[in-house]
Order: C-alpha cells, then structure tokens, then sequence
C-alpha cells in the first residue's frame, strides 16, 4: 500500500505586531510590522491512521478533530490550510505550545496556519507557498484579511506591506525595543474591519483622509526606526492613536491602558492589530525595564519585544 501525506514533527511561526498602518493596509495604503520571534511551536506525532488528525493548544483551549463536518472554526481553518498544502486528514495528532495570548491582535491565527502549513510542507518549505496556505485558512477567521499576518508570521522581521505587493524587508541599524500590554478584552479582526468597512461607505470623503494620514504615518515611522530618531517615533505613535479612535475600533480600555503606559514612561503608545479590545503598543524610554516595572505596579502584565539588527 503506498502511504498516505504524513507531516513534518516540529514547526514554529512568529506573532505580530503592526507598529502603523492599522486598517489603512485594508485599503491599499502601506503597513508597517513586527514580528513576535518563535511564538508557537507545533509538534505532531503519529496515531491511529484511522483516526482523525487532533489540534490541541491548550493555551487557547483548542482541542479539535479535524472532520469534513466540523463547524468549529478553528478546525475548518486547519482543515482549508491542510488541503491546500495536501497534508494528512487521518492518522496525526498536533500539539502547540505558545507564548501568545489569543484573539489579542498579536497574529495567533496566522502563528497558526503558518504553523500547520510548515508541519505539512517543511520548515524551510517556500516563503510565498507557507503565506498562500496560511491565507486559505485566514479566510475563514477574518473574511477578508489583509495578508500582512501571514507575512509577518513567516518570514519574521520587520515588514512594509502593500497589499498586493511584494513584502519589503526593513533592515535595523539601531536595535528598537517595543512593549505590547494585553487588554484582557477580546474582539474579533472580521468585526473591527467590517465596521470600518461601513463607516468608510457612510462618509467616504471624512473618512478617507484619516486613511491617507494613517498611512502616511507608516513611512515617516520607517525613518524615524532608520534615524533612531525614538521621540519622534513616540509622538508619532500618539499620533496613530486617535486617528484609529476616530474610526470607532479603540475602547475606553484601550484608551486607559494608552494613558497609563505614557505616565509609566512611555514615549508613545496606541493600539495594535484590529483594535475593539487585543493590545496597545508603546514605545518604552532608554530603560524599557523601568517602564515594564512601573506597569506591573499597575497590575498589568507587559510583554517586552527585543528586535537586533
């Protein structure tokens, strides 16, 4: 009997966060992100080969079979990434393990699928293959996601993104320190595209110029990054905020947490991701431990990302 599609044992995929450029990229204008290094590991090991293949990431209380007649969503994702790269239905189970939260607009979906695409077609399978694949299954979480996810989830860095583009790899001269601090609120990327998506139909010409200011943030923020010019980069992050605001995906959460981490130190802070609950990102002062510190005080729990050239 000739064997059937087996996987590969370990893959790993970074989270994200978008440092500007949030919803603009839906409409054209550029992106701007940073990968979260090596935040879900995948393991799979051999079952049963009658058995379907299980997904179990006890982190985000996933624990799926991935059956034809699932209406879970994450195992429909699963299955759409699967059958695009051709990968086992039966005879696998699937472990991960992940520093990410979930539904927090740090990439866990796309840490996902890039995840289980490089289970089916390698590690070091094509960059373009391991993105196409992730997006089948991006599809069924975000409608009509922008891409810059499953970029950012596989080729890790930091990202300008066009949609429709080739993805353009910022090099770092200077080493940049980003803090990202949880909500605890949960939202959903399809729901926070789609209200922009009906606020831009309702009043196009008000809301168009808030898309070219924030993108045009994206650009004037890669140069900052180049110049390590930090304050610059930190006005321009409390720039992003309100202009995000105006388009009804910040929360008053959001907004406090913005407030907080000024007070704690920060440089600058907004929202990150799809916005509506998920996480702010802040630009922490020359000691990003002081500022992580003063924010535990708080009760809260900082996430410190170090990006080296």
């Amino acid at each position: 009997m000739t064997p059937g599609p087996s996987l590969h044992p370990r893959a790993t995929a970074c989270g994200k966060v978008i440092v500007a450029g949030e919803h603009s990229v839906v409409y054209g204008y550029p992106a701007l992100a940073a990968a979260i290094p090596s935040s879900l590991e995948l393991t799979a090991t051999p079952i049963s080969p009658e058995a379907a293949v299980q997904l179990r990431i006890p982190a985000w209380e996933i624990d799926v079979a991935l059956t034809p007649d699932t209406d879970h969503p994450v195992a429909r994702a699963a299955l759409e990434v699967v059958g695009f790269c051709d990968g086992p239905l039966r005879g696998w189970s699937i472990e991960g393990s992940t520093t990410l939260p979930s539904r927090a607009g740090l990439g866990s979906s796309a840490a996902l699928t890039v995840g289980l695409a490089r289970l089916c077609l390698g590690q070091d399978a094509p960059l373009d293959t391991v993105v196409q694949a992730s997006l089948a299954g991006e599809r069924v979480f975000h409608g009509e996601p922008s891409g810059i996810d499953s970029e950012v989830a596989a080729r890790g860095g930091l990202l300008r993104y066009v949609r429709g583009a080739d993805v353009e790899v910022i090099p770092l001269r200077h080493p940049l320190s980003l803090v990202v601090i949880p909500s605890g609120q949960p939202r959903s990327t399809a729901d926070q595209v789609a209200k922009v998506r009906v606020r831009h139909d309702r009043f196009t010409m008000v809301v168009r110029p808030i898309l070219d200011a924030l993108g045009a943030l994206v650009d004037r923020s890669i140069s900052a990054i180049a110049t390590n010019d930090l304050d610059h980069l930190g006005e321009l992050f409390n720039i992003a905020h309100p202009l995000l605001a105006s388009l009804d995906v910040s929360s008053p959460i959001l907004d406090e947490l913005c407030g907080a981490a000024r007070d704690c130190g920060a440089r600058g802070a907004k929202l990150t991701g799809a916005g509506g609950g998920g996480c702010i990102l802040c630009l922490p002062p020359d000691d990003p431990d002081a500022l992580c510190s003063a924010l535990r005080d708080r009760g809260l729990t900082p996430v410190l990302i170090d990006l080296q050239p």
